[in-house]
């Protein structure tokens, strides 16, 4: 693929997706509200897509349609939620499309996305906060002008994003006025406490209309049924209140050979293809089955908000 000619950031790649029409905003009426572990006083939701004991179809749940506009994509989540996973399987996915975007790693501690995807940005001083908001403020005006979708992973416990919403409250309609949406996956584990980033951004009055809360199975222990591991997050106020005000939950599906596919550091794709990668040998033909029934599952899941993806 051809580099882009354009005045970029340091280390900054571009690919480039056509441009299109601006979709009806959805109202978010949600209150703010504080977070606040063991609280599961709602109803548990059932959320389509869940693994079963037993084959089952797997139905999409659908979100507004951003076809045809650029897209700023922040995937949120604390340490080890498998926010990285997501996004390297969403970037994979765009450029294999031929899709042209901006892609950043703002994680201070573990620059793991950079390290599986070329040309991902990252800023010169990762662990100076302040440093880091200039960076990303100058990387959001970048894509902005030069209508380029982006792609930002945020380091577990980072605040880069919530300074900056602190600072321009009016972000999503600011993007909106220029034809963009802004999307937001949040990735959670079984734990109460992986809600805390979603809390704190709703808090903040920060509620995009293409928001998804992508719960990822491989955070429950083996054997244990997706609803049954994820009961009180489905029922946590922080939870129901995000979908209540039109979020989107997905199911991220259990990934068995994930370690092996990271041994050899492998896009997903090349890993079910037999690629050594790394390695000394490429998976076995059991390990890259899995990964393809992974790669399937995950497309199935995210159907229904495939156009929020870059």
């Amino acid at each position: 693929m051809a580099a882009s000619t354009i005045d970029k950031p340091p280390n900054v790649a571009s690919r480039c997706e056509d441009g299109g029409t601006t979709p009806a905003r959805r109202p978010n009426p949600a209150p703010a509200f504080s977070f606040a572990a063991g609280d599961d006083t709602g109803p548990e939701l059932e959320i389509l897509g869940a693994s079963r004991k037993t084959p089952g179809p797997i139905e999409a749940i659908s979100g507004v349609d951003l076809s045809g506009k650029k897209k700023i994509v922040f995937w949120i989540g604390r340490g080890k939620t498998g926010k990285t996973t997501g996004i390297r399987w969403a970037a994979e996915a765009a450029i294999l499309a031929g899709t042209t975007l901006l892609m950043a790693d703002m994680d201070p501690t573990n620059d793991t996305f950079s390290k599986y995807i070329d040309n991902v940005a990252r800023p010169p001083e990762a662990s100076d906060p302040a440093l880091s908001l200039k960076w990303l403020d100058k990387l959001l005006q970048h894509a902005l002008e030069h209508r380029l979708s982006l792609l930002v992973d945020l380091g577990g416990g980072d605040t880069t994003l919530r300074r900056l919403v602190e600072q321009l409250p009016d972000l999503v309609e600011m993007a909106e006025a220029q034809g963009f949406a802004i999307v937001l996956f949040y990735t959670a584990g079984p734990q109460e406490e992986d809600l805390s980033p979603l809390a704190t951004m709703e808090g903040l009055g920060f509620r995009p209309s293409a928001t998804a809360i992508v719960l990822n199975e491989a955070m429950a222990d083996l054997g244990d049924s997706p609803l049954q591991a994820f009961a009180r997050v489905l029922r946590h106020s922080a939870f129901l209140a995000a979908i209540g005000r039109g979020a989107v939950p997905i199911w991220m599906p259990r990934l068995l050979p994930a370690q092996q596919v990271e041994i050899r550091r492998l896009h997903f794709r090349d890993a079910a293809a037999g690629e050594v990668g790394q390695g000394k040998t490429p998976l076995g033909p059991f390990d890259r089955s899995r990964v393809l029934n992974w790669l399937q599952a995950m497309d199935a899941n995210f159907a229904g908000i495939r156009t929020w993806l870059p």
